[in-house]
C-alpha cells in the first residue's frame, strides 16, 4: 500500500466519521424537537371534558400540527397536583382549583370551555322546599367546591346562616349512597350524581338548581413559562378546542360516545348531560362577575389571598385572535 493510498484511506475514514456524526446529532436533535413539541394536556373525566376527547378524536389538534397527549385525571385534586409539580403544559380545570392556580405564580387562565347552572344544583328529600327547612339537618358537598359555593349562596337566599346548618364534607359518589340510605338530607353537585340520587332513592328530589345562584365553570390554564416560549402552540391549542366545542354543540350524541370510548363512560346516561352543559369561550361580564364572587367567597374561606387581578391572572390574545367576538366586557391585555 502506498503512502497516497493510505492518504486516500484516512480522507475516506474521516468523510465517513463524519457524515456518522453528523446524522447521529440530527437524530438526537430531532428526537429532542419531537419531545419539546409534545403538548401535554390534562383533563377530568367526567361530562365536562367531551370537547378535549373530541379534540384529540377528531383530529383538530393534528390539524393545526399538534402532538397532544391527552392525559385523564379521575380526581381534580390529583390532576392540578401533577399540574404544579410541572408535568403538564395545559389543564382544563374547574372554576375553584384555577382560580387558586393563578395565585401560584406560573398558571394562567387561556380560555373558559364551559359553564352549566342546570345539572349543578342541591337534591335531597322531598320535605325540603326551602333554605329554612334545612337548618339542623345534614348538607355534604365537597367542602372548598363550588358546591359548597352554591349551598352558601343557597342558604343566604333565605337568611339561612350555614353554622345553622351541619354542612359535611363527602366526595360526589358518596354523597349519593348517604342520600339514598338516609344518612344525609341534602347534598349540592353536579349531574350525574345528583340525578343518580334522584333515580336511585325514594322521596328525592331536585331542591333547586343553581341557576340565579352559582354558575359551574371548567377553564383552560396554560403554564405561563409555556405561554411565554410558545405562544404559537398555544394559539393552536386554543383554536383547536374551539372547533371541537363547535363540534359538540352541533352533534351531541356523537360527541357523547367519543368521550365515552375513552374515559369507559355510558353514553346512553350520559348524552342528556352532555346537552344542559353549555359548552363555549365567550368571556363576558358574566364570567367576570362569577368568578370575582367566588374568589371573593375563597378569600372568606382562606383559600385566596388576593381577588383576581385580570391582567396578570388571565391572558385573553389567543381568543381575540380566535375570534374577537369571543371577549367583551374583558380589561384589554
Amino acid at each position: 500500500m502506498t503512502w497516497a493510498t493510505v492518504r486516500s484511506t484516512k480522507s475516506a475514514l474521516r468523510g465517513l466519521l463524519m457524515v456518522l456524526v453528523v446524522g447521529v446529532t440530527t437524530t438526537f436533535a430531532a428526537a429532542a424537537c419531537a419531545d419539546d413539541t409534545k403538548i401535554k394536556i390534562f383533563s377530568g373525566t367526567d361530562e365536562h371534558w367531551v370537547t378535549l376527547q373530541v379534540a384529540k378524536a377528531k383530529g383538530y389538534f393534528t390539524a393545526e400540527g399538534l402532538d397532544v397527549e391527552l392525559t385523564v385525571f379521575t380526581t381534580g385534586a390529583a390532576a392540578t397536583e401533577a399540574f404544579r409539580a410541572g408535568r403538564g403544559d395545559f389543564i382544563s380545570a374547574g372554576d375553584r382549583p384555577s382560580t387558586a392556580m393563578w395565585k401560584s405564580g406560573n398558571v394562567i387562565g387561556v380560555a373558559p370551555m364551559s359553564s352549566d347552572t342546570d345539572i349543578f344544583g342541591i337534591v335531597g328529600k322531598s320535605d325540603i322546599t326551602s333554605p329554612k327547612d334545612l337548618r339542623g339537618r345534614k348538607v355534604a358537598t365537597p367542602l372548598g367546591s363550588t358546591g359548597e359555593f352554591l349551598l352558601h349562596r343557597y342558604l343566604a337566599s333565605g337568611g339561612v346562616a350555614p353554622s345553622e346548618v351541619n354542612i359535611v364534607g363527602l366526595a360526589p359518589p358518596e354523597m349519593v349512597i348517604s342520600l339514598v340510605r338516609g344518612d344525609i338530607d341534602a347534598f349540592a353537585w353536579l349531574a350525574p350524581f345528583t340525578t343518580r340520587a334522584i333515580t336511585s332513592g325514594k322521596d328525592i328530589k331536585l331542591i333547586s338548581s343553581a341557576k340565579g345562584f352559582a354558575n359551574n365553570r371548567i377553564i383552560l390554564n396554560a403554564t405561563k413559562s409555556f405561554r411565554d416560549q410558545h405562544p404559537d402552540l398555544v394559539q393552536k391549542v386554543v383554536a383547536a378546542v374551539q372547533k371541537a366545542i363547535a363540534f359538540t354543540n352541533e352533534n351531541p350524541d356523537e360527541a357523547t360516545k367519543i368521550w365515552a370510548a375513552e374515559v369507559q363512560g355510558d353514553p346512553a346516561r350520559s348524552v342528556a348531560v352532555v346537552k344542559l352543559i353549555h359548552y363555549g369561550m365567550t368571556m363576558d361580564d358574566a364570567f367576570v362577575a362569577d368568578m370575582n364572587e367566588l374568589a371573593k367567597f375563597m378569600a372568606e374561606k382562606g383559600a385566596l389571598k388576593a381577588p383576581i387581578d385580570w391582567s396578570s391572572d388571565f391572558d385573553t390574545s389567543f381568543l381575540k385572535k380566535v375570534d374577537a367576538k369571543l371577549v367583551s366586557g374583558m380589561p384589554s391585555k
